[in-house]
C-alpha cells in the first residue's frame, strides 16, 4: 500500500507517461514504464497480446466485454477528464 494512493475497493491505473504523480508513483516501487499504445493508436505487445494491433477504443470495447463474459465486471462509468493541449 502507497501512502499517496487513496483506498479503493478496484484497481489503481497508474500511467506513468500522463502525469508527474504517476511517474513519481512508479518510480518509487521500481514499476517498469511501459508503452502500450503505438504512436498510430493501435495496443502494441505489453498491452497484452491478444490485443496487439487493435485501435485503442476497440481494444476497450474488448477488455470491457471479455471481463463480463468471464463474471468479473463491475460496472463501467464515465468520467472528466481534463487533457491540456499544446498550440
Amino acid at each position: 500500500c502507497d501512502p499517496g494512493v487513496s483506498p479503493s475497493p478496484g484497481a489503481v491505473k497508474v500511467t506513468p507517461g500522463h502525469s508527474p504523480q504517476d511517474l513519481a508513483l512508479a518510480r518509487a516501487h521500481a514499476l517498469p514504464l511501459l508503452s502500450v499504445i503505438a504512436d498510430d493508436g493501435t495496443l502494441c505487445p505489453p498491452g497484452g497480446g491478444w490485443l496487439q494491433g487493435v485501435p485503442r477504443f476497440e481494444a476497450r470495447a474488448q477488455v470491457v466485454a471479455a471481463l463480463a463474459q468471464r463474471g468479473l465486471l463491475r460496472g463501467v462509468t464515465d468520467h472528466a477528464m481534463t487533457l491540456p493541449l499544446c498550440r
